[in-house]
């Protein structure tokens, strides 16, 4: 009597094995991706429709600094353009002339800029004394949103003035960048030094500290 040849299980037995464990891998790279990209898009909120619109092309999300090879100087319009403040009074960016300015363009709905505020809290308080100031420059609707942007400013403690910026400001700042929070330091010459686009504390902050020290110190 012949035995039965069962030879051919161990193949379709590995065949099996290898067509289970790249199903395993391609669900592995397919959630790897989906992680990372909502990973990337944290760090920055994206503009409502009606601001979005008059924007110019936006960068990718989580875009790195820009630290341009040479201090950027804003337009006249900008620097002496009128800044309405949350508490009634007026202030232009020209008026910080001979101090280093934070410039931050935020608003109350975006999950990042509350990430930032607590250290742009840190850096008004630590660098104070050493000439810098900051302001924080909201999109919201002055009016209709006023209430609520004081009740922000009381729950974070925020100890920096907060105004708000019109169209035209937004898009002269941004420089074709979208979204916020977005961070300018401008040194005591008016100049745009330093460009961040998103936050993520362990990134940002570090990178945000050794500008500022580099403002100062006038290098």
């Amino acid at each position: 009597m012949k035995t039965q040849n069962n030879s051919p299980q161990p193949f379709w037995t590995l065949t099996r094995i290898g067509l289970a464990g790249s199903a395993i891998l391609l669900a592995a790279a397919i959630a790897s991706a989906l992680y990372h990209r909502e990973d990337s898009q944290s760090t920055t909120e994206t503009l409502p429709p009606d601001i979005a619109a008059r924007q110019p092309a936006p960068a990718a999300p989580n875009a790195p600094p820009a630290n341009p090879s040479a201090p950027r100087e804003l337009p006249a319009n900008l620097m002496q353009a009128n800044l309405p403040l949350l508490d009634g009074k007026k202030k232009k960016l020209a008026d910080y002339s001979g101090k280093v300015l934070v410039v931050d363009l935020w608003a109350t709905w975006c999950g990042p800029c509350r990430q930032e505020i607590p250290y742009l809290v840190e850096f008004a308080k630590q660098y104070k004394s050493k000439g810098v100031e900051v302001i924080g420059l909201t999109n919201e609707d002055p009016v209709g949103d006023a209430q609520m942007v004081k009740d922000f400013v009381k729950q974070f403690k925020i100890n920096y003035p907060i105004g708000w910026a019109d169209p035209q400001m937004q898009i002269g700042l941004m420089q074709g960048r979208g979204g916020i929070p977005q961070t300018l330091i401008i040194g005591r010459d008016g100049k745009v030094r330093n460009h961040f686009v998103g936050f993520s504390a362990p990134i940002s902050v570090p990178q945000m500290k050794a500008a500022l020290d580099e403002a100062v110190s006038g290098e």
